[in-house]
């Protein structure tokens, strides 16, 4: 029996497992680097809202898929967030409970506007402009509408907020 192939193969293994294993830490290296130089941009409220977020059932409305996610999003910044469908929901939450923020589409804002006045304590009302709808004249009538992004929505509710601390 002749031991040198098996020597051979047994160095030629050793050699690969070594090199590998310098590459494994040398990528780890590179990992850790590159984590230093990541930033997490969440974004947390200094003012907690509570918030009622209203979702209709018509065209102009926050498509249920969007709104679930504007519930999570709102709620990640630190906001307590109620979320209601149609007029009938969101007379009972705003009979039921004060809040400080009602997010709605702006095709919703009829239906809105009316249970909002009839609520004892009056919330901030924030639309949020749908396609096609005319800025200048919605944004003359509600200086607190949305046309941005998320994070426009979270720097308005943080700017109301902060202005009723005042």
């Amino acid at each position: 029996m002749n031991s040198a192939p098996i020597k051979t193969s047994t160095t030629i293994l050793v050699v690969a497992l070594c090199l590998s294993a310098a590459d494994v830490e040398a990528c780890g290296e590179v990992m850790l680097r590159s984590l230093q130089t990541m930033r997490y941009h969440a974004f947390v409220t200094h003012h907690p809202a509570a918030i009622l977020l209203y979702s209709g059932d018509g065209n102009g409305s926050i498509p249920r898929e969007q709104a679930g996610k504007l519930h999570d999003g709102l709620e990640k910044a630190g906001h307590k967030v109620t979320m209601v469908r149609g007029p009938d929901e969101l007379a009972n939450a705003l009979a039921g409970h004060s809040y400080d923020v009602v997010v709605a589409s702006a095709g919703d804002l009829v239906a809105v506007m009316t249970q909002i006045t009839k609520a004892s304590h009056e919330a901030t009302l924030i639309p949020l402009l749908n396609e096609g709808a005319d800025e200048r004249q919605m944004r003359a009538q509600f200086p607190h509408l949305v046309t941005g992004d998320f994070r426009a929505l979270l720097k308005t509710i943080e700017q109301s907020m902060k202005a009723r601390d005042l």
